[in-house]
């Protein structure tokens, strides 16, 4: 049984783990700023700073503007190497394939795991129970495109190191190719899909890229700092999915009772309004700035989804219909 002073030990080694990634993150934050980002108080912080210093870590503080970090002692020597730490976290969440040898972390997979299983498994008499564990639990629903399996292993670790990288990317909705350099902040994963939220040098712009769409990603050599002015969770607030058109809208929709179960059941990435009717069917009340989203996953639904405000967007729906009619009955 674990004691409540291993709890808290526990509970301070994350804790360390989260000031430290914030700490890269930003070019400086408060004692007020981690203990909000850390769930703690302001008193917990300051002893947790007083450790790291104590492990080496050096710090600096500057007035008003907080902790600024200097340097950090990286040490990936001993039982896991950095490859195989991110073959045994981030790859068998981000991407199906890790465990075949076509995989270029296939290696690193393999021997973290076994040094993991051969650690824990001392003195256990569950030896070999969870050994293939990880194979087994499939956390994607279909395959991934294999060119991820080439851009990953350099993206996901610029993201971890704040490293600007060159990447050759397709823009889909121009059908070209550019070159551009990026400063990677967030990956983030929505609707089967991996996205690059990052800074466009070439923009000058923060800008969403799919991750499927990178030839290549090369790193720069060049290092960034995540300005503290910018909030991952504000900059994708009122986006239905990912992408945002900068169009703020409020619909009211219903959706029939064939439908209102699913739509009843879903998590959706913006708040919504959900207000079962006596008949089975269901309205949903919501506002976004990602109009053309929304409207694809409301066509999704057919017959069973009435956009019923506002009044110009019913009104666009009634004449995509019609001409949809008018397709199917020429086929006649």
């Amino acid at each position: 049984m674990v004691s409540l002073a291993q709890v808290k030990r526990l509970e301070r080694v994350e804790r360390l783990f989260y000031i430290l990634q914030y700490l890269t993150n930003h070019e400086y934050a408060t004692a007020n700023e981690l203990a909000e980002h850390c769930n703690t108080s302001v008193r917990s912080i300051y002893r947790d700073i007083k450790k790291l210093v104590d492990l080496g870590v050096t710090l600096d503080v500057e007035g008003q503007y907080g902790y600024k970090m200097i340097h950090k002692p990286i040490q990936f020597g001993g039982r896991l190497t950095k490859e195989e730490w991110m073959a045994l976290t981030l790859y068998p969440i981000l991407s199906e394939g890790i465990t075949s040898g076509e995989h270029p972390f296939h290696h690193s997979y393999r021997t973290g795991l076994e040094k993991v299983m051969a650690y824990v498994q001392k003195g256990d008499e569950l030896s070999g129970a969870g050994a293939g564990l990880g194979e087994r639990i499939r956390l994607h629903s279909r395959p991934k495109d294999p060119s991820q399996f080439n851009v990953m292993p350099t993206m996901i670790p610029a993201i971890a190191a704040n490293q600007t990288v060159e990447v050759t990317y397709y823009a889909i909705h121009r059908d070209k190719k550019t070159q551009r350099k990026l400063d990677p902040y967030y990956l983030v994963p929505r609707e089967g899909h991996l996205y690059v939220i990052a800074y466009c040098h070439l923009r000058e712009v923060m800008r969403v890229f799919r991750l499927s769409r990178f030839e290549s990603v090369k790193p720069t050599g060049e290092t960034f700092k995540i300005p503290r002015s910018f909030n991952i969770d504000e900059f994708l607030s009122r986006r239905w999915s990912i992408i945002s058109d900068d169009t703020e809208t409020t619909f009211l929709v219903r959706f029939e009772k064939e439908a209102a179960r699913y739509v009843l059941e879903d998590d959706f990435h913006v708040d919504t309004e959900r207000m079962p009717q006596k008949d089975g069917s269901l309205l949903l009340r919501t506002t976004v700035n990602s109009n053309e989203e929304f409207l694809r996953w409301i066509r999704s639904f057919g017959m069973n989804a009435e956009v019923l405000e506002p009044k110009e967007v019913r009104e666009q729906m009634a004449v995509e219909y019609r001409t949809l009619l008018g397709k199917y009955e020429k086929g006649r």
